[in-house]
């Protein structure tokens, strides 16, 4: 079980109804790839602001993807909300 203690500075994953409020109403089966990735909330925010094109593209490309953004930038492209979003 994990426990939170004050002055703990671990970021406890989030559940399935916050990955849909973040991502928006994707497939279950993404919803389930998305919680093996054990992601916290900023994770999913960084990435759907990828997704969506958020900020410049030059700002985009100093700060390249890496880790669990990454993962679920991968996770999330393949599902039909983001597939065919051309921006």
């Amino acid at each position: 079980m994990l426990r939170s203690k004050r002055g703990d500075s671990k970021v406890l994953p989030v559940n399935s109804s916050q990955v849909r409020q973040a991502v928006g109403p994707v497939a279950d089966d993404t919803i389930s790839a998305i919680l093996k990735c054990e992601p916290s909330m900023e994770d999913l925010e960084v990435t759907v602001s990828y997704l969506r094109g958020e900020g410049s593209e030059m700002g985009r490309r100093g700060h390249p993807l890496s880790g669990k953004v990454a993962q679920l930038y991968d996770i999330l492209s393949t599902d039909a909300l983001y597939a065919n979003d051309e921006g």
